[in-house]
């Protein structure tokens, strides 16, 4: 009779393939931007899953809105990558992030936010401090974690299961070989502060009432030389002149180095880049903005450097190497269609 019983639990376990997710672990200690540790007015956690795709980078994800980053429920897209908030808190004690089961996520909230199983299970972490208005914004810093069962990183990491119904909670934290050292926020997201266009940031920076007029484009509306355009497409003066030129030991090709910043979310802000060696003559070369990135058409021209700087500006590095030229030149010009 009790190896009936014992045989008919068995059975019952091996259905469970669902469960509330008590997703905080209280192992890893974070700590802030400043070197604090996150307490309940200092840190926000949210339970992020991978719908479709791979994960968003923060770093450079635009929302649609800045509430959208902490609100259960949300659906965050980004090309052909779909992740879903499934949860939020802000019960960080000394830095360790606790009573996430109380209540855990529970199935009928993941059913409700349409959670399939498969979905793999990240943890942000937000220093508060560096939000405005009780929000993330541009330079807001954060980590991502991925997430395990048990924190036991030698397995495959946690996601979410199939439908079946339990009455137990799967336990899922950060793996165990970060919970002996503080983890301090180091990454820093820049997305959703970006102008949408030249009229948005005319407006905003100039009160220019209609910033898309053909004549605002080409005002020095305060005054320091440069028309809006220009200030608004290269946030600094564009670069126009030799930069510096340096020759590594036992190379003979020279290599002419230039940063510039360049504005990455207006589709239609047009760049070109022209290149010299007199500064008579000039070759124009293409500079694009393509998933995320800096890209130039022109093979002796490399992009070293590509950095979200926030309000939609990248601070881009370029190098021109050139066995047969001397001295180089560069010109950035730009046009809205």
């Amino acid at each position: 009779m009790n190896r009936n019983i014992l045989i008919l639990l068995l059975s019952f376990y091996s259905s469970v393939a669902y469960a509330g997710l008590d997703w905080g672990g209280g192992l890893t200690n974070f700590t802030g931007k400043s070197g604090s540790v996150l307490d309940r007015d200092s840190g926000c956690a949210v339970l992020l899953s991978v719908r479709v795709g791979e994960l968003i980078d923060f770093e450079t994800f635009v929302p649609d809105a800045p509430i959208d980053l902490v609100t259960p429920g949300t659906v965050l897209s980004e090309g052909t990558s779909v992740n879903c908030v499934l949860a939020s808190s802000c019960e960080f004690y000394s830095g360790y992030l606790l009573n996430t089961a109380i209540p855990d996520l529970l199935i009928d909230e993941q059913e409700l936010f349409g959670v399939v199983a498969g979905e793999a299970l990240f943890l942000v972490a937000w220093d508060t401090n560096t939000f405005e208005n009780g929000l993330p914004t541009d330079d807001s810093y954060f980590t991502v974690l991925p997430l395990y069962f048990e924190g036991d990183s030698g397995s495959l990491q946690a996601q979410t299961s199939g439908d079946a119904f339990s009455v137990f909670t799967n336990r899922i934290h950060p793996a165990e070989s970060v919970v002996a050292e503080n983890l301090q926020l180091m990454a820093q997201f820049g997305g959703f502060n970006a102008y949408s266009g030249f009229s948005d940031w005319a407006e905003s920076i100039h009160r220019v009432a209609d910033g898309s007029l053909e004549e605002t484009k080409y005002l020095d509306s305060n005054g320091n030389g440069r028309s809006n355009l220009e200030e608004y497409a290269f946030q600094l003066p564009p670069a126009i002149g030799r930069v510096s030129v340096s020759v590594e030991p036992g190379a003979t090709a020279r290599r002419t180095e230039l940063t510039v910043q360049l504005r990455g979310n207006d589709s239609l802000l047009n760049y070109s880049l022209e290149v010299s060696e007199d500064l008579k003559t000039w070759e124009t070369v293409g500079i694009v903005f393509v998933d995320q990135q800096w890209v130039c058409s022109d093979r002796r021209i490399e992009v070293t450097a590509s950095t979200y700087e926030g309000l939609g500006v990248w601070s881009v590095g370029l190098a021109y190497v050139d066995p047969d030229v001397s001295s180089t030149f560069f010109k950035f010009r730009t046009a809205i269609n």
